[in-house]
C-alpha cells in the first residue's frame, strides 16, 4: 500500500511502515493530523525512502499508534475474525506540552476501559486543550520521554 492516509465516513486512518516490519495504524483526529503534518483533506502517500518513513513512524508512535504485524491482522481484528493481543488492545494517549519538555500519558488496557465521555478529547483544538482533558482522566506527566515504554523503540 502506498497511501499513508485513508479517509472514510468517520475520519481518517493513518498508516506507517517502519523498516523493522509491521504497520503502525492510527485512527487520527485533528491534532494527530496536525502533529503528523498530514493533509486533512487529501490523501498522503508513504515515503519511498526507508529513513524518511522511519522518521514518520517515530512521530506516529508519539500519537499512540498501534503496531500490527500487517494490515490484514488489523482488518481481521476489526471484523472479529481474530482477537487482538494485549498489546494491540492497549490504548495509549500522549499529550506533548508546547514548551517541549516531557509528555503527558494516559494508558488503558483496551478501548472498553475508556470513560463514556472520552470522545470529547477528539474535539480538542490544540495540545493545551487535549492535555487539560487528559488531566481530568488522571494522565501522568513524565519529564524524561526516554522513560516512556511505548516510545523506547523510537530513534531520538
Amino acid at each position: 500500500m502506498t497511501e499513508r492516509t485513508a479517509f472514510g465516513t468517520r475520519g481518517c486512518i493513518v498508516y506507517g511502515y517502519p523498516s523493522s516490519g509491521g504497520v503502525l495504524i492510527k485512527e487520527a483526529d485533528l491534532l494527530d493530523m496536525l502533529f503528523l503534518s498530514l493533509s486533512r483533506f487529501h490523501v498522503s502517500h508513504r515515503a519511498s525512502n526507508p529513513d524518511e518513513e522511519d522518521t514518520f513512524c517515530n512521530l506516529m508512535r508519539r500519537t499512540g499508534a498501534t503496531l500490527w504485524p500487517s494490515e490484514q491482522a488489523w482488518i481481521d481484528v476489526q471484523m472479529g475474525i481474530r482477537d487482538a493481543t494485549e498489546e494491540e488492545e492497549k490504548v495509549v494517549v500522549f499529550g506533548w506540552p508546547m514548551d517541549g519538555v516531557g509528555v503527558w500519558v494516559l494508558r488503558f488496557r483496551s478501548a472498553r476501559q475508556l470513560p463514556r465521555d472520552f470522545g470529547r478529547i477528539t474535539l480538542a483544538m490544540n495540545m493545551k486543550e487535549k492535555i487539560r482533558i487528559m488531566k481530568e482522566y488522571g494522565a501522568t506527566f513524565i519529564e524524561d520521554v526516554a522513560q516512556v515504554d511505548e516510545l523506547k523503540t523510537e530513534k531520538m
